[in-house]
């Protein structure tokens, strides 16, 4: 049997093409020149998303370095103000420097017996105060409104306290300290002056180192 090459390829052509079928070509594997225009479009699109992306990143540090360098400048401002005022503050916050009350006559040396008080109202005229006499050359004032509720304390020389009938409470006619009873805070104590024509009331004085029992 002999081998059959071209010439039987030839056959089959020529049968083929007399039963009407055509040769079948396949198409090269050829790049289509739209696909490498999208493909263009598509890179440039993706190196500008970078570029932006790059820029934004850029810009939000510089933002977040300028809000850090301008958050320290306003804390050291802040600072020097505080430090350049402190001065002025502890020269306003000096005893000498607070406003002085006025000087008020309540009454004579000779118009008070020992045991006695008198009633006036200081500094204004909405602040009633008592004046007490419990020897010969000593005296003693408070401001009379009770640290508990504001009622009225009297002196009650019986049993020698300031008295406050509303919820019993009692204090120390020698410092106004709290003795009993609900009041938690000393009476505000006011500062006195034995003058030749009276006894002057001067001003108030810190209720310190008297707080309630």
């Amino acid at each position: 049997m002999g081998f059959r090459g071209d010439g039987h390829r030839d056959e089959n052509r020529r049968r083929n093409s007399r039963h009407g079928y055509a040769p079948v070509r396949l198409p090269l594997s050829r790049s289509c020149p739209q696909d490498e225009r999208s493909q263009g479009i598509m890179w440039k699109k993706i190196d500008r998303y970078l570029r932006e992306q790059a820029l934004n990143i850029n810009r939000e540090k510089e933002l977040e370095m300028n809000r850090r360098g301008f958050i320290a400048a306003s804390l050291g401002l802040l600072g020097v103000l505080f430090l350049g005022s402190f001065p002025f503050a502890a020269r306003a916050l000096k005893p000498e420097n607070k406003p002085k009350l006025p000087a008020v006559r309540i009454a004579g040396l000779d118009e008070l017996k020992v045991g006695d008080s008198r009633p006036f109202q200081y500094p204004h005229d909405n602040e009633p105060s008592l004046l007490i006499r419990l020897a010969e050359n000593k005296f003693r004032s408070y401001q009379i409104k009770c640290t508990h509720l504001g009622c009225p304390v009297y002196w009650d020389k019986a049993t020698y306290k300031m008295t406050c009938p509303c919820h019993n409470g009692f204090f120390s006619v020698e410092d106004g300290s709290v003795l009993a009873g609900p009041p938690q805070r000393a009476l505000p104590a006011v500062e006195l002056d034995l003058r030749a024509d009276g006894v002057y009331a001067v001003g108030l004085v810190p209720v310190e180192g008297h707080e309630g029992v």
